[in-house]
């Protein structure tokens, strides 16, 4: 028996489930429907806006995503490592700095703009650097949590899970450190220099060092050891680091000519050496995806090699997957996540060969950016929650499989209002003037529909968490 089996872990801490799921729906979300339907309808900006945006993303990147992540990573990682977490008091500290600076960050930061002039500026910027300084060290704790978790691995049989997908979470704890200590020292900055705004260029930096050292990876990883078992894929038997490793040169090469003193050179070179490494980075994120086989199925299911078949007097499963439909129809959202990963990819990797043979294409990185974010990691947090959390809460199943297909609908209206107006090309509104008229308000109405899903998967995990265990036949009828 290894020690894997003889280990005491610790139970699942819901609450960074719930925090993220309330900073998304009463923060996040909320503040990104504002934003576009001011832009959607046509309502005067005002004095905030700017500063919205920048809140509105640092709250959707570390307290809807980040603290979901940090979540289920503390839970996962301890029990594929076999070594848990020594202290409860730790992973309560890192939850409780990371939403109590979110939170203040959230009502400090946006009330700065309409404090000018007035003798409270100067405190409530001050309360801006405070939380700032409260979220990095909740991700820093959070990294060396992780970290001495891996290091604590002493059987060299226990180091084979996480080993295939190690240079995914070596680049996920690296954004989990540079992204807050780039972003507190922006704040700094701004608090110093009597500022509303975090310096534009640096921020975008820090948001795109974000999505490609910590979101995209861990994404990858999970999807390496979990897609086998929840859709039946076939096992991963092909070099995960290699990928990995050119990923992260890709990412690398993009991102670092886009350091702003960069481009203050009187040189095309950085932007040309961002865009080589835009497309090395959408053909890498392609390949992964033929790879990894969730959107064609190519291959047989790692399944056909079981030595042991169960016996024909169990149930039968649906089609092509391991469960009877107790958890909702949770990989529609997992295809779709994966569809909206692929559009991603595809438009930068074609927006960064056209740049590279003297073309400019009109997609903006706005557009690429909520594909990333809303199609595809959002998308797959809510096809992999109703799948996986129940488990560690405890439950056989979901509580409503039917509200997982609304979830499906409403996050997908969600992203193709957000997506799709700006996808489509100049030329068309010049053909069809009145066009305007009907993607504006389409536009507008993205975040409603967005904060929709949110509510929806918060109100089904909330009553998971809380019920009773059903009977399968029941659940799955």
């Amino acid at each position: 028996m290894t020690a894997y089996t003889k280990t005491t872990h610790r139970p699942f801490a819901a609450n960074y489930i719930w925090w993220s799921l309330r900073l998304a729906l009463f923060a996040g979300f909320a503040l990104g429907a504002h934003v576009i339907s001011v832009i959607g309808f046509g309502f005067p900006l005002g004095r905030g806006f700017n500063t919205y945006i920048q809140v509105h993303g640092h709250l959707q990147l570390v307290g809807w995503v980040g603290l979901f992540i940090m979540g289920v990573s503390l839970y996962f990682i301890p029990r594929l490592s076999g070594v848990p977490i020594e202290s409860a008091r730790r992973s309560h500290a890192i939850l409780r700095l990371i939403y109590l600076g979110l939170a203040l960050r959230f009502f400090a930061h946006s009330a700065l703009p309409y404090l000018d002039g007035v003798w409270a500026f100067r405190p409530v910027s001050i309360l801006v650097s405070l939380a700032a300084t409260m979220v990095a060290a909740g991700c820093l704790l959070y990294v060396l949590t992780v970290v001495q978790t891996i290091f604590k691995i002493d059987n060299p049989g226990q180091r084979l899970p996480l080993q295939s997908i190690r240079p995914f979470f070596l680049l996920m704890l690296t954004g989990w450190v540079v992204y807050p200590i780039l972003v507190l020292a922006l704040t700094v900055a701004m608090t110093t220099s009597g500022g509303v705004l975090l310096a534009p260029n640096w921020n975008e930096l820090a948001v795109q060092t974000f999505i490609n050292l910590v979101l995209l990876p861990v994404a990858f990883a999970f999807s390496i050891r979990l897609f086998p078992l929840f859709l039946r894929l076939p096992a991963v038997d092909w070099a995960v680091p290699k990928i990995a490793w050119l990923y992260a040169l890709a990412v690398l090469l993009q991102l670092l000519p886009r350091l702003p003193p960069t481009l203050r050179f009187d040189s095309d070179l950085p932007l040309q050496l961002s865009a080589a490494g835009s497309a090395l980075k959408g053909l890498v994120i392609i390949w992964f995806i033929w790879r990894i086989d969730v959107l064609t199925r190519r291959r047989a299911p790692w399944t056909v090699n079981r030595v042991v078949q169960p016996g024909p007097e169990r149930k039968a499963t649906r089609p092509n997957l391991p469960d009877y439909g107790e958890f909702g129809r949770f990989e529609r959202l997992v295809y779709s996540s994966y569809s909206w990963l692929a559009l991603a990819a595809s438009l930068e990797l074609v927006t960064g060969a056209l740049f590279l043979a003297g073309v400019s294409v009109p997609v903006s990185t706005d557009v690429v950016r909520h594909a990333y974010l809303l199609g595809f990691i959002t998308q797959l947090i809510f096809g992999m929650a109703p799948r996986m959390l129940p488990g560690f809460f405890g439950k056989k199943a979901v509580a409503s499989p039917k509200l997982v297909n609304t979830t499906f609908w409403l996050i997908n209206i969600a992203a193709i209002s957000r997506v799709g107006p700006l996808l489509l090309p100049p030329f068309l509104f010049t053909a069809f003037p009145g066009l305007s008229y009907v993607t504006q308000p389409v536009l507008g109405l993205s975040g409603m529909f967005g904060m929709a899903a949110v509510a929806c998967l918060l109100i089904n995990l909330r009553k998971t968490a809380g019920q009773d265990d059903k009977p399968l036949q029941m659940v799955a009828s």
